[in-house]
């Protein structure tokens, strides 16, 4: 047997054959692409669940938030929840001056949120998934629907 250093060993074979270091694929540079992408995809997860967008794209509706402005004819009002103590708060916007409050005693449940579209205004409640209709500007609840 031509080739042979011992029984049944071709050498020019085991020579082509040798042992290697199992790197991602691409080499070790390919790794740490990899490793960039995940990091990027991870981190950017992450700024898109902290950070809400303006509009909702795909419906086209303001999400709510604890401030709203609202003008007509002859009012022109902000609308805020008040983060201590989770009441409606109505300021006059020209000057400053609150106006309103509405809270528990008046029916209002712990406000979370606001939202206006139109004349109305969405309120909804901090430990229950029912949102309150409010007509502007009586501030009257016109109903009470589940989310």
């Amino acid at each position: 047997m031509p080739d042979c250093d011992g029984p049944g060993m071709n050498v020019q074979i085991a020579l082509r054959h040798r042992f290697r270091v199992a790197w991602p694929p691409g080499g070790f540079f390919g790794g740490l692409r990899t490793a960039g992408v995940i990091l990027f995809v991870l981190s950017s997860l992450g700024l898109w669940w902290s950070w809400s967008p303006a509009t909702d794209v795909a419906t086209g509706v303001v999400p709510a938030s604890q401030l709203v402005r609202w003008q007509d004819a002859s009012h022109d009002w902000l609308l805020v929840v008040d983060p201590s103590t989770r009441e409606l708060v109505v300021y006059d916007a020209r000057d400053g001056r609150p106006l309103d409050r509405f809270g528990t005693d008046d029916g209002m449940p712990r406000v979370k949120s606001i939202a206006l579209r139109g004349p109305w205004l969405y309120v909804t409640g901090q430990s229950h998934a029912r949102t309150r209709l409010l007509r502007l500007p009586e501030l009257q609840a016109m109903a009470a629907t589940a989310d």
